[in-house]
């Protein structure tokens, strides 16, 4: 969850308490906080007009005290910094995200790790994003975020 330099004990506890502050904001979502070893900090459950749907996406949590060097393009920032992601992500089924902060400001930002794509004819796919391009997390981003895993399970259909 933190990345690989030396942090205070309370980065990890921190950074998932701001993931759980943007997820809880929304009533359509059901957040699961995974075992503390597990590759996966949270697994998010879409709910539709207040019932389960078995729509999952899975949430990694990263940390970091001082801000990295950022690059921003419009809705886009490129973070520079080794994040440490592995290829073990493509083995899941469902989507995953990537929340990672700078807690020198409290900001927070998002990218899919395992993208859910759409592609024509109704044929959809999770690719694995090693670019990074991140958005801002805030109430936008989120709604975003339940789209696009919404319209990948959709197109799934």
């Amino acid at each position: 969850m933190v990345t690989k330099e030396k942090e205070a004990w309370y980065i990890g506890q921190r950074s998932e308490s701001l993931a759980l502050m943007y997820l809880t904001r929304r009533d359509d979502l059901i957040i699961s906080r995974q075992q503390q070893n597990a590759s996966l900090d949270f697994l998010v459950t879409l709910l539709k007009d207040g019932n389960y749907t078995g729509r999952i996406f899975g949430v990694q949590v990263k940390a970091t005290v001082s801000t990295p060097k950022l690059i921003e393009h419009k809705d886009i920032v490129e973070i520079e910094m080794d994040l440490g992601l592995s290829q073990f992500m493509i083995e899941f089924p469902f989507p995953v995200c990537l929340f990672f902060f700078t807690l020198a400001n409290g900001q927070g930002y998002y990218k899919w790790i395992l993208e859910p794509v759409m592609v024509e004819g109704n044929y959809s796919k999770l690719t694995l994003n090693n670019s990074n391009d991140f958005y801002r997390i805030n109430n936008e981003g989120i709604s975003n975020l339940v789209s696009t895993a919404n319209g990948w399970y959709d197109s799934r259909i």
